[in-house]
């Protein structure tokens, strides 16, 4: 069977995400496109999706989107990330000194060595043992397209699969993907070869406290004038 393009799964989400959010524009009035650009300042990256209107309560409300299919499927395999498994391991080992109470030591104790070296060993032993028992979970790993997503700002975010894609992965690798994403608010739209669409799981919404995210895109004016 052949496998769904990555055109295919982006304007078939899109479609699906206009019908989810059209009912939350207010006066119906509702901005939906493919391919939208943030502005050279952002990195001038380029959205496969973006929806704006205007929500009863929240004001103006950005949707953002971005597809892969099945030649994209490197993109989508979550993979342990050295670096993040060092800094979440310095965390822990640092939440460990403070909760043994070794922190202290650095300003209680006189002594030079002592109040330098307690401290540290704790801080260290802390982070091997967390890093030794979680050295597989999902919260050392990043995903290829969960990073390129995070460069079109919006107040709710989402990855559109095919399920052909999906069903390459392996267990494991899919369940830390729904982690990770579940982790940072990101919805997941699965796009099957009888070209319907359903939500695997929901985006969370995600507020600015100042302006709003269409700050962030290259066609502000023209999209605000849409929504109005």
């Amino acid at each position: 069977m052949a496998k769904l393009s990555e055109k295919t799964v982006q304007d078939t989400a899109q479609i699906f995400l206009y019908q989810k959010y059209s009912k939350r524009a207010r006066s119906g009035r509702l901005f939906s496109r493919t391919e939208v650009r943030t502005r050279q300042k952002f990195g001038g990256k380029r959205a496969d999706g973006l929806l704006a209107f205007q929500h009863y309560f929240w004001g103006t409300y950005v949707v953002s989107m971005e597809a892969k299919s099945f030649k994209t499927l490197s993109s989508i395999k979550p993979r342990r990330d050295a670096n993040l498994l060092i800094w979440n391991s310095f965390k822990a080992g640092l939440k460990f000194c403070i909760i043994t109470g070794m922190f202290f030591a650095l300003y209680r104790l006189d002594d030079g060595f002592l109040q330098y070296i307690l401290p540290l060993n704790m801080l260290v032993c802390g982070a091997l043992i967390y890093g030794f028992f979680t050295v597989h979970s999902y919260r050392h790993q990043t995903v290829k397209v969960i990073n390129q997503l995070a460069q079109y700002p919006a107040n709710e975010r989402w990855l559109a699969f095919s399920k052909d894609s999906l069903d390459k992965l392996e267990k494991d690798k899919l369940r830390a993907l729904d982690k990770i994403c579940k982790n940072k608010g990101i919805g997941i739209v699965v796009v099957s070869q009888k070209g319907r669409a359903k939500i695997r799981r929901s985006a969370s919404m995600k507020w600015k406290w100042f302006g709003d995210f269409l700050t962030y895109y290259s066609h502000e004016k023209k999209i605000r004038e849409a929504i109005q």
